[in-house]
């Protein structure tokens, strides 16, 4: 079962045993409290015998802000509901649209003509490939988290 219709969840292939949910709030500028709790009753409205595969963020290292903290309140949620479950950690998705990502902002600022603006920080990006690859190694029926980091590109 595929829930979400979003970047992640069009590259997904449907499986019998486990149950993609992407359908979670995408946007880590999302400070909407009633988004957060549209993904937290979804997830609560899932089975919890079968094998949950949750997208969270690498972000939950590193930042800390309403998107964040609402990530690592989810990745506790499935922990306590989910019998067996893959929380999978990811950062920036090279084949996103999502207009909210750095990779699309810097493209848009490009087709339009407009500057840039650079910090100097870093982010990692992840291809479809490695994102397919690391998600064949999905062990149903145990209970794991999986960071996948992609390429680290330096942003400055």
């Amino acid at each position: 079962m595929i829930v979400g219709s979003g970047n992640i969840a069009k590259v997904l292939e449907d499986r019998e045993d486990v149950i993609f949910f992407a359908s979670g709030v995408s946007d880590s500028g999302c400070t909407d409290l009633k988004e957060f709790d549209r993904e937290k009753n979804l997830l609560l409205s899932m089975p919890n015998d079968k094998h949950l595969v949750y997208f969270s963020n690498l972000g939950v290292f590193r930042w800390d802000n309403p998107y964040i903290r609402h990530k690592k309140s989810m990745e506790k949620l499935v922990k306590m509901y989910c019998k067996s479950y893959s929380i999978i950690r990811v950062e920036v998705l090279e084949w996103a649209r999502n207009k909210t990502t750095i990779h699309n902002h810097f493209r848009k600022c490009i087709e339009e003509n407009k500057p840039v603006t650079i910090q100097n920080t870093f982010r990692y990006v992840l291809s479809l490939d490695e994102f397919k690859y690391w998600l064949g190694l999905i062990r149903v029926g145990e209970q794991e988290e999986i960071n996948i980091t992609g390429q680290r590109v330096h942003v400055s």
